[in-house]
């Protein structure tokens, strides 16, 4: 218990501050040193008169400023003051401005705008009270900041800066020397939450309270007007102590509210100014080589102590300066403070401590307390440091004797909370005797109210009084909170509160800081203004708390109850907010903004709660249709002015025609700069809005509703999103406890799915008839909203009412399945961009109320189908779409330029990226809580994405890369170990031997994975080495790595750590999103901004060109870099992702990003981005180191020619074009310079693609001399990337036989140009009907001008292939122009047009491939030679029956031979899974089992099949064969076999045939037909084929069949064949029960394939047809260990989860223990978790499991089944096993049972790990990392197990 105490062995410690010493040294000009009085450089001032009542008179923020340098000895007290509304930030930036010489800035919320208030006025001239303009310099990062102000301060100079959290905590370093070496400098700090377990933006003290032992006096204010004076204070009591100043108020709470206030003018700040401490405490320790001296020397351990100890007389003495500055201020303004402000009973009781804007909260609750019969009171802290235990001691009033100190900031781990300690060290100090409680509160902006505050003082009171608690949540798991009671009312009578409940972005918060500014100003109210948003970056919710009264408002906190007027600005918002009502007073107004018009409309809408809320309060009820007039007014989405005019209307703040007044006045002042016009609509716009109001007479039966509402219930969703992420978007967060969320910060991620927020006002609709099927609209959509679909011939039948789809239009891989553009209307945010991107205008924009309800079944439908990414090319633009985004629904603004470039990311490599977010607008849309946009694909795997600094993300990615790298490298040790020290069988040791040699290619892993990890668990028993394996088995495949963020961190504050990851040349993607400023803080300078934007931090615009960041990364010579515009070329954007994830090395994408801060219409993004590259402002290019290792430029220009007007497009942007209305001639300078520069780029890039001989030809045509007659080229026209690629692939073919052409796009070629070109090749694709490629239509239209001549390419040949699709009308059209244009003109067609049509079996390269070889013939080319490499098996075959093979079975190593007596069926016959019940007898055969182990069967080959395959080779199976190895096998073939025996039990000829069989094949065919097929599925246009021949499972056999004349000698055959291997089941019984008999259940392995052959597994085809009837048939077997642990007795507890035949160990579980119960044994409980698809036919051993069970009585404790088709929904095994945590807590961690798994693999291992673990986490208490710990060490201890396939 804390209380003061006078124990000696607590005080020796604690020695007693001593008084202020009033001598300090001063540094004289002589350079000797001399003691003076402190009085010396702090004149004292009587203290005044409290001045007079003002009159209200509105000033400017910033007046003209005096040039008077003097001021009174004794200054008077001000009679009159005027009037200003502000916001704490500028209010701490207007006296910052006014005292700095030099300021240094860097965007950080919520400090950001005292930066933009100083930037704005150095860039308007405004001068100081030095009559100079301050010098505002934007830097790299906070850390830069600081440095850089200790320079100035070490020049001489007046200095401050601003920042918060974690910018404040990079300006430690720097804090600590400046405070060392005593140099006077004032940092403004909005006080934020230090990102910990996450990141928030809110305010608490942490980031302060970590600066109080930096040596920083460290001021507090708690109010708007207290910023403004105590920045004063700050900054002259600085210059006077010689110590440096933090001064801070509460980020958002103080910065951002908006409150009137009286500014203090620049000549009475003057004043105070103390001109001599400037002289003697700063200009005269600069350094200067006139004077010369030194300082930061480094010193010895001898001196340090005592130098660092001199310094305390300074310390010793600012608080006598604070309070002496503070009575000066106190004479200029009339307003008292003193270092510790008390307020409240002068005899008071009990008194708390506190620190910020809660202290008026306090105030006005001690009033309130003290009104009603208590005797309290409150101090508020000013100066924290150097802190003051007299001045503490003297402000509480004797007659306290229990006192609550409140601490916003919390310190895990330690004993107390910083304020609380200070206090009760003073108390200690001084022998004072008190009760002393210490509060946290307030974290992260949590709301303190006067409730709270309440509790606070009543705990004093208490018989046991919390003495450590917090307050504001409830902790229900250390039970540290204090409980509080329901809202009270404080605020002073006439208070008029106000709740305005927006969507971000409609304008409604800057409608309320106007209001509260007119209001404030105009008359003779205080006013107050708060605003709290959610986490979305727009479009998200704002709730504005305004206030108005005739007292001062001291409420510092969100209005709670006896709101006036409360307005709702969104229709979506009754559904969702129906607490928006709660605080609304008893016949209050309410105004509601929704397209119902009509009293059955609302009945309809309004939901129940709402509507019984609304009567029980007897609210005047309003309703305002605002976006519908809003629309017709041309106001878009601002409804803003609407809105107002419905406040000023209906608030009572004002009488009504006074306000209407002051509404238009504040018109004219907003709008009238941008002309008449706007203001008169804004003014029509009032008007409209008063007769468009419509009063709603509700019936008083409204109070009983029941029913209303029509949003519905979405599908269930997870326990997460029930408990957790729908309370916090309900605004309801505030009200969960403690034990709802795990610590340690991790969330779930896909939960965006579930958000639903329908605030679009309009989206968009698909007309299919109008659709090519370009899937452009699904590209670019921000939110991944809009989707195609691919549905089969049963998905089709199934669809809803409306559904529309049409024939899918492509090639065969689409055959048969119809396509479907969806729209997700609950999740779009209506921001056009796709229709605005649709070449078809196949859509169109509808209001949602009329179509969202039709549509969302549809969508919902479309995503409840099977994912069909495999169809087609995933890196094509079509086909990346058709890929499942792994990053939807984000909260990013509408139409951002951002999303869509990591939506692709996801769609490509989602499922194996991991992302190192910078903090930016990225890690807000991608990372805030709840909402994670990130998702899974069908397997559960997805993009893991985590978020360090804002300044380290790049080194936070390179450790997260080389951890991956060490752990798989480690890896690949443990396999070659274990293959060294296990027993595996061969195929995992081919497995590991192939994984090892392909451990980093991707395509390679991911079909090795699963092998391994089924063949780990089925081997890896008692071998620890295996195991070791098994574990780090989610490292079998590759990671892609990637560092997302925008150019404020690649560019400035983590450029340092880019950097240094472009130069270590590891695997690591970074993706810059260039919005070319800071766009998450609002749009602040970066380097990547242009030369002359017009931004915050450079008002007048940027005067310096921007950092090129791609020729830096280039310069290494290593690195991929590519620079995209997906607008200006979505192939090129996707070519660039695909390799520069492929590259082996580091790459770098810069993603050019649209951002609404450039004033541009977001519906245009994409357009913008073709037009940046279009008028050379932003090139698009690709440097791939790989290309020069082929002997190529490694740099590609894929913006080859500048094609649009570069002043055109500056001028569409409000960045750009303000500059020309502000200084024209600047503009016209500045833009003149940026267009040279731009041109003189694109020179440079030019001849940068240029190889040596292109270069020669550009260096002779500069010098005018002759140039080459023998010129190709190679010309494409292509819209989807697919024509660019076959021309890319055909000039490369062209170099590979000796004809040297450039490649480019038609409209980056000259027309101009062609007759220099010998040869012109034209690839060209044809779009929709019959239309050109966007990239070939400028060259189109200049080969069309009528004026060239027919001879104009007379000495040019030419060919031309063309892409199309035979189902549109107009096939080729575009090739076939082309074709008969160059003909017209004179050309010579060396060949006739190819035609390729996406209908033929292999798409365009049919033709292609009858094209291109009779061009080759015009121009001749020989193929390579091959040749086959000698086999390893000598090979004979014994015809004369010389040799005898052996008869009996063979035996494969470690097996035995086995009679199989038992083969039952045990699914209906109707069912179509054939799952079958066998036994084995084990007698004799010397093989005994476990429970737990495997049985593996060797199967054999159909010798119907065998004997027709040697038939067809020409072999009798009774013949010998002899076999030799040659190669020193570890287990060779059998040296001597029949030949149906080689081919019938070991070679499995029927398997699937590897590309080396192909190859042979291809070479030992003499046929020549044969010979080229097989070259050509072998080859890149042979792709489709071998796939179609894989998913056909064409066998060894089925080649050779199909390709006699290959006659593979049978040496090859066994060299490339491989053997058979065992098949492994689980054990399904124990043998304690069944003695040798061996029971297996096995579920046949059947399908048919696409050609609707029917095909079977070979093992389950081969025990299918074996023992039936009275036959006993005998197989190979061999026992294979347990990949599971088994406990040595039957104590421990089970926990089993079977999937399917899955279930079969643990039958052999359960029958063990059956017995070892029947004998009386002490055995465990069991609990069994089964999954499957139907009980009838899938719940094999039902009987038996029920009979165990009997109700929790027999050996089974607990049987939970999870048939997930039986019903509507599907119910899975996590599911049940989340349904029983006590059991899954008591057996695994109480009673240290065993957890098995056995089942599928892919995704069920971990959702049901994720059970265990929640389960942990709930009935143990533990976090999710230790939770997830345990479980890891249940593996380590054998206790978890899996067993997947």
């Amino acid at each position: 218990m804390w209380k003061a105490v006078t124990s000696k062995a607590v005080q020796a410690p604690l020695r007693c501050r001593a008084r202020a010493i009033d001598k300090v040294l001063l540094r004289q000009p002589h350079r000797t040193w001399r003691l003076a009085t402190v009085e010396a450089v702090r004149p004292m001032a009587s203290k005044p008169e409290k001045s007079s009542v003002r009159t209200m008179q509105t000033v400017s923020p910033m007046p003209n400023l005096v040039e008077n340098n003097t001021r009174d000895p004794v200054p008077k007290p001000k009679a009159e003051a005027a009037y200003a509304a502000m916001d704490g930030n500028e209010a701490a930036a207007y006296i910052a401005y006014a005292l700095s010489d030099i300021s240094f800035i860097y965007p950080i919320s919520p400090a950001t705008s005292m930066g933009d208030h100083m930037d704005k006025w150095s860039a308007e001239s405004k001068k100081n009270i030095f009559n100079s303009v301050v010098d505002v310099n934007m830097m790299q990062s906070e850390a830069g900041a600081a440095g850089s102000l200790h320079g100035a301060v070490a020049g001489g100079c007046l200095a401050s800066t601003f920042t918060a959290s974690q910018g404040l905590l990079l300006m430690v370093p720097n804090m600590y020397l400046l405070a060392g070496e005593l140099m006077p400098c004032v940092f403004h700090v909005s006080a934020r939450t230090v990102s910990k377990h996450a990141l928030s933006i809110f305010n608490d003290h942490s980031d302060v309270m970590h600066c109080k032992s930096t040596g920083f006096a460290m001021l507090a204010s708690s109010s708007v007007q207290e910023v403004m004076d105590m920045a004063l204070v700050s900054h002259v009591a600085s210059l006077k102590s010689r110590i440096p100043f933090l001064h801070f108020f509460d980020g958002y709470r103080t910065s951002a509210e908006v409150s009137k206030i009286q500014p203090i003018p620049h000549a009475d700040i003057a004043k105070i100014f103390p001109y001599e401490a400037q002289q003697k405490h700063l200009k005269e320790f600069a350094l200067n080589p006139n004077e010369p001296k030194i300082r930061g020397t480094g010193q010895r351990p001898d001196i340090f102590f005592q130098s660092t100890v001199a310094a305390n007389k300074y310390y010793l003495a600012c608080p006598g300066i604070v309070q002496e500055t503070m009575d000066e201020v106190y004479a200029l303004t009339g307003r008292k403070y003193d270092l510790f402000d008390y307020h409240g009973s002068p005899t008071a009781d009990r008194v708390a401590v506190i620190l910020g804007s809660a202290s008026k909260t306090l105030e006005e609750t001690v009033d309130f307390m003290n009104r009603n019969g208590s005797n309290v009171g409150v101090v508020g802290v000013h100066l924290y440091r150097p802190f003051s235990d007299e001045h503490l001691l003297n402000a509480i009033p004797k007659t306290a004797r229990k006192i609550a100190v409140l601490d916003r900031t919390r310190e895990d781990g330690a004993l107390a909370q910083p304020l609380f300690m200070d206090v009760n060290v003073a108390f200690s100090n001084a022998n004072r005797q008190a009760l002393i409680t210490g509060a946290t509160y307030g974290l992260a902006s949590k709301e303190f109210t006067p409730e709270m505050a309440v509790a606070v003082f009543d705990n004093l009171n208490a018989e046991n009084p919390k003495m450590q608690y917090v307050i504001g949540i409830e902790d229900d798991v250390t039970h540290t909170s204090l409980p509080y009671g329901e809202p009270i009312t404080t605020v002073p009578p006439g208070t008029k509160q106000c709740m305005f409940w927006g969507l971000g972005s409609d304008g409604t918060v800057g409608a309320n800081k106007e209001a509260i500014k007119t209001i404030g100003l105009n008359t003779n109210l205080k006013t107050q203004g708060h605003f709290v948003f959610d986490s979305h970056k727009a479009d998200g919710i704002t709730v504005s708390h305004v206030r108005f009264g005739p007292e001062e408002i001291k409420s510092e906190y969100i209005i709670q109850s006896d709101a006036d007027y409360v307005s709702c600005h969104h229709p979506s918002y009754v559904e969702k907010f129906h607490q928006m009502l709660d605080p609304l007073s008893e016949g209050g107004t309410f105004v509601l903004n929704s397209p119902w018009t009509t009293m059955e409309q609302m009945e309809e809408n309004l939901p129940a709660i709402f509507k019984q809320k609304l009567a029980k309060k007897k609210a005047k009820f309003y309703n305002i249709s605002a976006n519908k007039l809003a629309q017709s007014l041309g106001l878009g989405k601002r409804i803003n002015m609407i809105m107002q005019t419905a406040f000023y209307e209906l608030s009572g703040v004002l009488e009504v025609d006074e306000a209407i007044a002051l509404l238009k006045k504040s018109i004219e002042k907003a709008y009238g700069h941008k002309g008449p016009k706007v203001v008169e609509s804004n003014k029509s716009a009032v008007d409209a809005a008063r007769q468009s109001l419509k009063r709603i007479d509700y019936p008083a039966s409204w109070a009983q509703a029941t029913e209303g509402g029509k949003r519905g219930e979405h599908t269930k969703a997870t326990e997460f999103v029930e408990n957790i992420m729908n309370p916090v978007l309900a605004l309801e967060g505030d009200k969960l406890p403690v034990s709802a969320f795990e610590p340690g910060g991790h969330m779930p991620i896909g939960t965006t799915q579930y958000e639903k927020r329908g605030i679009a006002p309009q989206i968009p609709v698909w007309k299919p008839d109008a659709c090519t099927q370009c899937n452009y609209c699904a590209i670019v959509c921000p939110h991944a909203v809009v989707r195609p679909f691919l549905l089969d011939k049963q998905e089709t039948k199934n669809i809803p009412p409306g559904f529309e789809a049409r024939r899918a239009k492509g090639g065969s891989e689409v055959s048969g399945y119809h396509y479907s553009i969806q729209i997700s209307p609950m999740d779009c945010t209506g921001c056009e961009v796709c229709v605005e991107s649709c070449p078809d205008d196949a859509l169109y924009m509808a209001p949602f109320d009329e179509v969202h309800e039709k549509y969302r079944p549809h969508w919902e439908y479309a995503v409840s189908l099977p994912e069909k990414g495999e169809i087609g090319d995933k890196f094509s633009v079509k086909g990346s779409q058709f890929q499942k985004p792994l990053m939807e629904f984000s909260g990013a603004c509408a139409g951002c330029g951002e999303t869509p470039y990591v939506k692709l990311a996801t769609q490509l490599f989602g499922d194996r990226m991991v992302i190192a977010n910078s903090s930016g607008c990225s890690s807000v849309w991608g990372g805030t809580a709840t909402t994670i946009p990130f998702t899974t694909n069908k397997d559960g795997r997805g993009p893991a994405w985590g978020r360090s600094l804002f300044e380290d993300t790049a080194e936070y990615g390179f450790g997260m890369k080389l951890a991956t790298k060490k752990r798989r490298r480690d890896l690949r040790n443990k396999m070659l170990v274990a293959m060294e020290t296990c027993k595996i069988s061969d195929e995992l040791r081919g497995l590991f031997q192939k994984w090892i040699q392909n451990m980093d290619k991707n395509d390679q892993v991911e079909i090795l994975a699963p092998m391994m990890e089924a063949l780990l668990l089925k081997e890896m028993e008692n071998q620890p080495d295996l195991v070791k394996v098994y574990n780090d088995r989610n490292l079998f495949r590759t990671q892609s790595h990637w560092l997302i963020g925008g150019d404020g961190w690649a560019y400035d504050i983590g450029y340092g750590g880019v950097d240094h990851v472009l130069s270590k040349g590891e695997n690591i993607n970074i993706l810059v999103l260039d919005t070319e400023m800071y766009s998450n803080t609002g749009g602040q300078v970066s380097k990547a901004t242009q030369l002359s934007t017009v931004t915050k931090f450079a008002a007048s615009g940027k005067r310096q060109n921007k950092k090129d960041l791609g020729m830096n990364a280039m310069l290494y010579e290593n690195v991929y870099v590519a620079s995209v515009a997906m607008g200006a070329s979505y192939n090129q954007c996707v070519q660039a992702f695909k390799e520069a994830e492929s590259f082996d090395g580091t790459s770098l994408i810069i993603a050019y990003s649209p951002c609404i801060d450039w004033g541009i219409e977001m519906k245009n993004m994409m357009h913008e981005q073709k037009e940046a590259v279009d008028s050379g402002y932003w090139p698009l290019y690709r440097y791939d180191p790989r290309r020069a290792e082929k002997g190529a430029i490694p740099f590609q220009l894929d913006s080859k020619k500048i094609k649009g007007d570069f002043e055109k497009y500056l001028h569409g942007q409000n960045r750009f074009d303000q500059l020309f209305r502000k200084d024209k001639s600047l503009a016209e300078g500045l833009h003149g310079s940026f267009e040279h520069n731009t041109l003189h780029r694109h020179e440079k890039f030019q001849k940068m693609a240029m190889d040596e001989v292109e270069y020669l030809e550009y260096l002779k045509a500069l010098h005018g001399e002759e140039l080459s007659t023998e010129k190709s080229i190679v010309l494409y026209g292509s819209e989807t990337g697919n024509a660019e690629a076959l021309a890319g692939v055909f000039a490369s073919e062209l170099l590979r036989r000796g004809i040297r052409a450039k490649c480019l796009a038609m409209d980056d070629f000259e027309v101009d140009d062609l007759p220099k070109h010998s040869t012109v090749y034209c690839v060209v694709a044809t779009c929709g009907q019959g239309e050109l490629p966007g990239n070939c239509r400028d060259f189109w239209e200049q080969l069309s001008d009528k004026d060239l001549p027919s001879d104009y390419l007379e000495n040019t040949r030419f060919a031309v292939f063309g892409l199309g699709d035979t189902s549109y009308v107009f096939y080729n059209e575009a090739a076939k122009k082309f074709n008969k244009r160059l003909e017209e003109l004179g050309g010579k067609r060396i060949l006739n047009l190819g035609l390729g049509d996406d209908k033929d079996e292999e798409k365009y390269e049919t033709a292609w491939n009858e094209w291109c070889p009779n061009l080759w013939n015009e121009l001749g080319t020989p193929p390579p030679p091959q040749e086959l490499l000698p086999p390893t098996y000598k090979v004979n075959i014994d015809t004369t029956g010389e040799i005898s093979a052996p008869t009996e079975a063979l035996t494969p190593a470690g097996s035995k031979i086995i009679p199989l007596t038992k083969n039952v069926l045990l699914t209906p016959p109707d069912y179509d899974r054939d799952i079958r019940h066998y036994e084995f007898d084990l007698k004799g055969s010397g093989m005994t089992y476990s429970i737990g182990e495997c049985l593996g069967i060797y199967p054999h080959n159909n010798p119907e099949e065998v004997n027709q395959f040697l038939g067809d080779c020409g072999i009798n199976p009774e013949h010998t064969v002899t076999l030799e190895d040659t190669s020193g096998r570890k287990e060779p073939l059998p040296p001597v076999i029949s030949a149906g025996r080689l081919f019938g039990e070991v070679l499995d000829i029927f398997g699937r045939p590897s590309r080396r069989f192909y190859e042979t094949m291809s070479i030992a065919a003499s046929d020549p037909s044969e010979k080229k097929e097989l070259e050509y599925i072998l080859s890149k246009d042979g792709a489709d084929k071998m796939k179609e021949l894989v998913k056909e499972t064409v066998t060894y056999a089925d080649l050779m069949k199909k390709y006699p004349s290959a006659k593979m000698p049978l040496d090859y055959m066994v060299d490339h064949v491989p053997r058979i291997k065992p098949r492994l089941y689980s054990i399904a019984s124990a043998s304690e029960m069944h003695g040798d008999m061996l029971h297996l259940c096995i579920v046949k392995d059947d399908w048919n394939t696409p050609s609707g052959k029917y095909r079977e597994g070979t093992c389950t085809r081969y025990l299918q047809h074996l023992s039936r009837g009275d036959k006993i048939d005998r197989v190979a077997g061999k026992i294979n260990a347990a990949g599971i642990n088994i406990p040595d007795n039957h104590r421990p507890p089970f926990v089993m989860v079977g999937l399917g035949t899955g279930l079969a160990p643990f039958r052999a579980f359960i029958e063990e223990r059956e017995v070892s119960r029947q004998r009386g044994e002490d055995v465990g409980e069991m609990a069994l978790f089964f999954g499957a698809r139907y009980k009838r036919t899938d719940y094999t051993y039902g009987d038996e499991l029920e009979e165990y069970h009997s109700n929790g009585k027999g050996v089974l404790s607990v049987l939970s089944t999870a048939f997930s088709r039986d019903q509507a929904h599907k119910i899975y095994v996590q599911n049940r096993i989340s349904e029983h945590p006590e059991v899954i807590y008591d057996y695994l961690v109480k009673k240290k049972g065993y957890f098995y798994l056995c089942g599928p693999a892919g995704n069920v291992p971990p959702q049901v790990r994720k059970a265990v673990v929640e389960a942990f986490v709930k009935c143990g208490g533990h976090t999710p990392e230790e939770a997830d710990k345990m479980v890891t060490d249940m593996q380590i201890e054998g206790r978890y197990n899996i067993e997947a396939w």
